[in-house]
């Protein structure tokens, strides 16, 4: 089975949320005029973290979408088989349909990337922008970054690009589908 996926390269990512907000808007996900802060659901996030000590500081910002788990736990979890993952993409997919609206996926995924909308009953949450892929297309949080920090396609061909390119993959980050990358650290810098 071939895995598609993503790669995020840290270097180039900014935290802008370019990619939150063209997710949102194509998948239609936010209720403009009832969202309240704190509770807009999301596809995507953006995290942050600050390493080093002054001068030498740096800061990492990475996306992070459903990982599309090789042994997805939100699988296992949902007992109504309203989830699954298309062998020939490796791409989960929750079928909005079958869902019987019990939210156990939502605790078992260990990125916190499932939505639940209470008022529908279903469970949702980023699938590669499917409809795209089949249509030949990029993921719309691809598409819409900024700094082209973000690009998509099979698993193993993305790792030989970063490689290509002098990257490393950072390890703890990339155990499942989408594969984080920045330039190696050098001697003294931060880390």
């Amino acid at each position: 089975m071939k895995q598609l996926g993503i790669m995020i390269d840290m270097d180039r990512c900014i935290g802008c949320k370019t990619c939150v907000v063209a997710c949102r808007n194509h998948h239609k996900i936010v209720d403009h005029e009832k969202c309240m802060p704190g509770e807009i659901p999301y596809y995507i996030r953006v995290e942050t973290k600050c390493s080093g000590t002054y001068p030498k500081l740096r800061q990492d910002f990475w996306v992070v979408p459903c990982q599309h788990c090789k042994n997805a736990a939100c699988i296992k979890a949902c007992t109504a088989k309203a989830i699954t993952k298309d062998p020939a993409t490796g791409i989960v997919h929750i079928d909005r349909n079958a869902c019987q609206g019990k939210g156990d996926c939502v605790e078992a995924c260990p990125y916190g990337v499932i939505q639940f909308d209470s008022e529908g009953g279903y469970a949702h949450k980023c699938d590669l922008c499917n409809d795209l892929v089949l249509a030949g297309e990029q993921p719309v949080c691809v598409e819409a970054c900024m700094t082209n920090a973000l690009t998509f396609g099979e698993k193993s061909l993305l790792r030989m690009q970063a490689d290509a390119r002098g990257k490393e993959v950072v390890k703890k980050l990339s155990a499942m589908s989408m594969t984080y990358v920045r330039t190696p650290a050098a001697a003294g810098d931060a880390p």
